[in-house]
């Protein structure tokens, strides 16, 4: 299951292990492909239609994925985390940079 931090959506790689080996093997071909539809899954995967949309629903549920309903077929993207939280930078950086 993916990491609960609000300040991080999405997975991180490690994330993978929880998988199925069929989704993860999904979710990595989606990683490599940017998105893709269940009919396209369904192609790659030779299953049917069906099930790639249930493999994609379920991915998405534990926030692997990311819906895009654009014009045409819904499509699949993944959804990254960050590998560690952002960093603000040091209080008074910027005018000690400007005095240089």
């Amino acid at each position: 299951m993916v990491s609960e931090s609000p300040s991080s959506p999405g997975f991180r790689t490690g994330d993978l292990l929880a998988l199925s080996p069929a989704e993860r093997r999904v979710l990595q071909w989606l990683m490599r492909q940017g998105s893709a539809s269940a009919r396209e899954v369904a192609e790659r995967f030779e299953m049917p239609e069906e099930e790639a949309g249930i493999r994609l629903d379920a991915l998405e549920k534990q926030g692997f994925v990311v819906t895009e309903t654009a014009a045409g077929p819904t499509s699949y993207r993944p959804e990254f985390g960050r590998s560690r939280p952002a960093r603000k930078p040091p209080s008074g950086i910027w005018g000690k940079l400007e005095g240089s």
